[in-house]
């Protein structure tokens, strides 16, 4: 059967523009109609080492990064000899034969040699348009009208230097042309299908949800929310604070959002766990705050620039004791586009920190085409009260109601004095700690107000979405995973269809709380459980036996730093069926 989608990686050192090349290459296929999921191997460095952008196409929506490698263009010698095994049989090698030395060629791989530092220097003293140059020959090579290399371009390029972009795009488009014709094409269509990281996606979505505070203190792979939300603050009305530190942060966006305005904070985890004492204090104020945790791989710094979800076992037990909090892991920039607007709402409905769980391989790491976004968001600003009844001096901010949410009140509001301390307290906010602490009266209120917090989680849970599934209903192993891992998962799970392997995945966006019991007879209801996240341990699995009872017995874990791929998927699915049978016989 032939291939309908196509891989491409774009590789070279920092410094050589790998970036905006693998950038201008994901632009070429959007505009091409094709739909497109990217990462980006990076390093933390300016110049040198060895980076790389992954980039996967086709006409039907794409999830991750394919199968291996069906054109390897690159830029350095050093990456030629990391990557050129990974391309796939029947791929190719497009390469500068005065750079690269193209040895030890897999079987059924063809060599591409296009001179692109001698079509570059045409157009600059520097060679740094290279970049361009290999876009330009690729989308000759897949047979993409030039017009539409042209208008990506100019698209991606300041006007400093698009002119000398365009006219080296489309030298390099010309020169491999009449070399070596057109050597694949795809379903091509003219509609351009817009695609951005799921940081640019969570940030649109906070403004639209309301968000007019946000915070941070920049932290890779969190920093791009904070460089959005600065670049479009005067126009669209944020305010936007740079903390000295994440404590800092954390504490002014609890001031903000007690002073009335809808507010977040972003970070990576290092910043979450200097957070984690402010965020009990939002909880025991019953302060609506955000916070998305931007993972990346740790422990400590561990690697700013790689992927991880090993910080779940953390937002589940924040702080000290116990309190309510939310937790949502979007799995797409889709999803997450409305997961900002769906936090500030319920946060501020029940009074409760949300969380936001990205990883680097959506955040920073990879773009994805996205469907046309509803900006009209709902917004609910939960029981804000301008009268209420006071006892002639204080307002019972924290009272105890039936449902469990006490009204609330902005500062400045006529008559709706309160009082708001990290202590236990009454209902109108003061202390019940000190003198009045292990009298009976306030014993029994300590209970109370604490049973109060508590008890908002059964009406959270009610409004949280249930795991989703995807692929047959009728499955002989079902594949559990949780947030952006979800992606390669899909992607194996129709390949494994396409090989006659019944296999599903339930895919889990939103953590906490959880319906426990209907979950559990979700679990109990499939074949064969295949736990899949990236952690070592299998947080997921273990969070899902505290609350189910039931036991995810096989697992693919990975811990690298690098994504999960397809076909690891897909071989760990067929080996776990392989087991099976093997144990029934």
């Amino acid at each position: 059967m032939a291939k309908t989608d196509v891989t491409v990686r774009l590789g070279g050192t920092a410094g050589d523009g790998v970036q905006s090349g693998g950038e201008l290459i994901a632009r070429i296929f959007s505009r091409s109609g094709l739909y497109i999921s990217t990462y980006n191997g990076n390093q933390s460095l300016i110049r040198g080492g060895q980076v790389w952008f992954h980039v996967h196409a086709a006409p039907w929506r794409v999830s991750s990064l394919g199968f291996g490698i069906d054109f390897l263009i690159s830029l350095t010698q050093s990456f030629y000899n990391e990557h050129h095994q990974s391309v796939n049989d029947g791929g190719y090698i497009l390469y500068d034969a005065s750079v690269v030395k193209a040895d030890d060629l897999p079987a059924g791989v063809t060599p591409l040699a296009v001179p692109l530092r001698e079509i570059a220097l045409k157009y600059d003293k520097r060679p740094i348009m290279r970049n361009v140059v290999a876009a330009g020959a690729l989308a000759a090579a897949l047979g993409i009208d030039k017009k539409v290399l042209s208008e990506a371009v100019s698209q991606q390029f300041g006007s400093d230097t698009l002119k000398g972009n365009v006219l080296a795009g489309n030298d390099a488009y010309s020169f491999f042309h009449e070399r070596f014709g057109v050597i694949r094409k795809l379903d091509y269509c003219p509609v351009s299908r817009p695609f951005m990281t799921a940081n640019e996606a969570l940030a649109l979505g906070a403004v639209a949800g309301g968000c007019r505070f946000y915070a941070a203190y920049p932290m890779s792979p969190a920093s791009s929310i904070v460089h959005w939300m600065a670049s479009h603050s005067k126009s669209l009305g944020i305010t936007v604070f740079l903390g000295e530190d994440e404590i800092s942060v954390i504490n002014s966006v609890i001031g903000a959002s007690f002073a009335g305005a809808r507010a977040m904070c972003g970070t990576s985890g290092g910043g979450f766990a200097l957070m984690q004492e402010a965020i009990g204090m939002a909880a025991m104020t019953e302060t609506p705050v955000v916070v998305v945790d931007v993972m990346r791989a740790g422990p400590s710094t561990g690697l700013p620039t790689k992927t991880s979800q090993g910080d779940l076992n953390m937002v589940l037990g924040i702080a000290q004791d116990d309190f309510p909090r939310v937790i949502i892991a979007p799995r797409t920039p889709q999803e997450s586009f409305y997961a900002a607007g769906r936090a500030l709402n319920i946060a501020e409905k029940f009074q409760v920190p949300v969380i936001i769980l990205l990883d680097f391989s959506i955040s920073e790491g990879g773009y994805s085409t996205v469907d046309a976004l509803n900006f009209d968001a709902p917004i609910d600003r939960g029981k804000i009260v301008v009268k209420g009844e006071t006892n002639g001096v204080w307002f019972k901010r924290f009272e105890l109601t039936p449902d469990n949410v006490s009204p609330r009140s902005l500062p400045g509001t006529d008559g709706m004095m309160f009082v708001a301390k990290s202590d236990e307290h009454d209902e109108y906010g003061h202390d019940l700690s000190d003198v009045l602490s292990g009298l009976k009266e306030s014993v029994k209120l300590r209970e109370r107000m604490y049973e109060k917090r508590m008890r908002k989680l059964d009406l959270v849970r009610k409004e949280m979405s249930p795991p989703e599934f995807f692929g047959p209903d009728k499955a002989d192993l079902t594949v559990v995973t949780w947030g952006s891992s979800a992606n390669p998962v899909r992607e194996a799970i129709r390949e494994l269809r396409s090989q006659g392997v019944r296999a599903n995945s339930l895919e889990f966006s939103d953590l906490y709380p959880l319906d426990a019991t209907k979950v559990r007879r979700i679990l109990q209801g499939c074949g064969d459980l295949l736990g899949v996240e990236c952690n070592y341990t299998g947080q997921f699995s273990g969070y899902l036996k505290r609350e189910t009872g039931v036991t995810v017995e096989r697992h693919l874990l990975k811990y690298s730093g690098e994504p999960i791929y397809p076909v690891e998927v897909v071989n760990s699915v067929k080996d776990a069926l392989a087991r099976e049978v093997s144990a029934v016989a």
